[in-house]
């Protein structure tokens, strides 16, 4: 029996690598809100050229970068009230992409319009998605008002491995207790909230010995309950609620947490096939407490730390990951369902009647 006979004994039905596309079809984190302003701002994202801009009232403005006519770059022109002007022979784009004036003639021709871009600002950043409008809002965490939350400055890495691999993270049970040191203690559930997102959710023990993971239980549970949210691969909502309870996972509804953090991971790919690189940024978040400021900052920058050191693991194991759907086993099989369901999610082929 062939090798390849032998692997569809075992068959969890993972997809080939080649059906996910080289950029997903989801809310991205452009920019810091004070980077973008009154003059223009370029940004290479998703294989092309963008250029950023506010409008008068202070409303972002994102377009393709290009111009029609002859394909200057508009990120070296000027903002003029809320039409940006292009470098080379002045013709002005409104907020609509729509081209409404052109100093060499009196009527721009009607066809000379610039792709937009469906933009939102939450906090302190810009989310951008690649069409005009979004099938689906600007996720959050579930629940949650972002008001409450108060973040810690934003960490990232650099990885050598496809942009969604990285979110098979969540789903894969295997890792935890090998290189993070927790157990799983229950079935993970896992459901689909929107035709966008996937989550799981899943409760494992604090079994490490070292002086992160003693201090951890001491401080904040020995139990942890991972809920997860991926939305189209771009970007994930991670609450950890830690908790000493004996109670199985069906009964933390009624067991308030000890600690609960919150960690949100931007995925982007940096490079394409065959040297696949991407790039992982992860804001950690804790609610505010009222007259406690000070201690608010402290206190989500220590959490910041633990989870950077938790993460790092994973982004060293990544790196140069070989995948092959053949050589997943039934115990992979939720790592599969992930990418079967992310194959449909990052190409954006599903139907939802809202609209942004």
């Amino acid at each position: 029996m062939t090798e390849r006979a032998t692997s569809k004994t075992i068959d969890v039905g993972a997809p080939p690598a080649d059906a996910f596309p080289d950029w997903p079809n989801g809310w991205y984190a452009l920019a810091s809100s004070d980077q973008i302003g009154r003059k223009p701002l370029g940004i290479d994202l998703f294989g092309r050229r963008l250029v950023c801009y506010r409008t008068a009232c202070g409303q972002p403005v994102v377009m393709d970068a290009r111009c029609w006519h002859l394909g200057a770059d508009l990120s070296d022109g000027s903002v003029i009230g809320d039409q940006i002007a292009c470098p080379f022979h002045g013709w002005r784009y409104g907020p609509s992409g729509q081209c409404e004036s052109v100093p060499a003639q009196a009527d721009p021709p009607r066809c000379a319009k610039q792709q937009t871009y469906c933009v939102k600002e939450r906090g302190s950043r810009v989310f951008i998605f690649p069409a005009t409008t979004a099938p689906y809002p600007l996720p959050f965490f579930a629940a949650t008002d972002p008001a409450e939350l108060i973040a810690a400055p934003p960490f990232e890495f650099v990885l050598r491995c496809p942009w969604w691999l990285i979110g098979t993270n969540g789903f894969d049970a295997q890792h935890f207790s090998v290189a993070h040191d927790r157990r799983l203690i229950a079935a993970p559930i896992v459901e689909s909230p929107h035709p966008a997102a996937l989550r799981i959710v899943a409760t494992f023990e604090v079994c490490g010995d070292s002086w992160r993971d003693h201090l951890t239980r001491r401080l904040a549970g020995r139990r942890v309950t991972m809920d997860t949210t991926v939305w189209s691969g771009t970007l994930a909502f991670v609450m950890a609620h830690f908790h000493n309870t004996d109670s199985l996972p069906s009964g933390l509804n009624d067991v308030a947490p000890r600690v609960t953090s919150y960690g949100m991971t931007e995925i982007r790919p940096l490079s394409t096939a065959p040297n696949q690189q991407s790039l992982v940024r992860v804001t950690i978040f804790r609610r505010r407490r009222r007259g406690w400021r000070a201690l608010d900052h402290l206190d989500v920058r220590v959490k910041r730390h633990f989870i950077r050191a938790f993460l790092k693991p994973d982004t060293q194991l990544l790196d140069d990951a070989r995948y092959d759907p053949d050589h997943l086993i039934h115990a992979d099989r939720q790592m599969a369902d992930y990418l079967r369901w992310l194959v449909t999610a990052s190409h954006g082929e599903f139907k939802i009647k809202e609209t942004t």
